[in-house]
């Protein structure tokens, strides 16, 4: 059986480069650290740590098992923390993420859930990736993604990720535009437009734009990039072109922009909540239900 003292000193080791230094850091003997190490070596049956004359460095398996025993100290130092917290409040903590585009729109909502709840919630705001990392580490309880194509959705056993709600995809053009404001366009009538796009070639929303836009027979020019859709909608506001943009990131106010119906293409996308096997039915309960029902406005 694993002890989180084998699993401190293969990370000492591992940030410090040797087993004194290790000790030092650990404020623990040399021969501690070592009979710590040993120990884990017995455990994975396979050394973890070789020495030599620049040090002592981490083998493959002990740097397989590092990247263990850095999510093993994050989740248990945030076990203790919660459970003194909620020793001391009678509430405990929950660690949520949610994208960025989601934040504003959603996130009001599903704080005054938890809290109604009896929790305490530490939110954070990432991409994608980074949030289903952090989430899989254990260094977050739940988080709100998005369905992307090409991304695998197979989580470890004890997690879940459920559907919660659909986004429309919008296509914005200034308030001028001769389509502004129109229902049932064909996406073929944009192809001579500018495109105001995402940071990157890979980004989720712009794949749906160029695949829809294959179907109807042209390719999307792409003017400007941004990764703010705050920017998006500011550019697109000066006349630089359309965009592609998730409702939730939408101007409070759309006078700045117009929408556009597009007839012959669905942007949509999925939006789950993720949730660790440290969440409760209590917490997943709220969160789902604040999710469900949240509006948009």
């Amino acid at each position: 059986m694993l002890d989180l003292r084998q699993l401190k000193a293969l990370e000492a080791v591992a940030e410090q480069g040797s087993v004194l230094r290790a000790a030092d850091a650990l404020q623990w003997s040399q021969p501690t650290v070592t009979h710590h190490l040993r120990g884990l070596e017995r455990v994975l049956g396979a050394a973890v740590v070789t020495s030599g004359s620049g040090g002592t460095r981490l083998t493959p398996v002990g740097e397989a098992m590092l990247l263990h025993a850095t999510a093993i100290l994050d989740r248990s130092e945030r076990a203790v923390d919660e459970l003194r917290a909620l020793v001391e409040s009678g509430r405990r903590r929950i660690a949520i993420g949610v994208f960025p585009s989601a934040g504003a729109r959603l996130l009001p909502q599903v704080v005054r859930a938890l809290q109604a709840a009896g929790f305490d919630p530490d939110v954070i705001e990432a991409e994608l990736d980074p949030l289903m990392a952090a989430v899989v580490g254990l260094r977050l309880d739940a988080a709100i993604v998005y369905d992307a194509p090409g991304r695998p959705t197979i989580l470890p056993p004890g997690f879940r990720m459920i559907p919660v709600r659909q986004e429309h995809l919008a296509v914005i053009v200034p308030p001028a535009h001769p389509l502004a404001g129109r229902t049932g366009v064909p996406l073929a009538d944009l192809d001579d437009e500018a495109w105001i796009a995402g940071a990157t070639e890979a980004d989720p929303v712009d794949a749906a734009l160029f695949r829809a836009a294959d179907q109807a027979g042209f390719t999307p020019r792409i003017a400007m990039r941004s990764d703010d859709y705050a920017v998006v909608a500011a550019y697109v506001a000066a006349g630089f072109g359309a965009a592609l943009v998730p409702e939730l990131a939408l101007p409070a106010h759309l006078d700045a922009v117009a929408t556009v119906e597009i007839a012959d293409a669905v942007f949509e996308r999925r939006i789950f909540l993720v949730t660790a096997p440290t969440v409760g039915a209590a917490a997943r309960t709220a969160l789902e239900r604040a999710l469900r029902t949240t509006t948009d406005g």
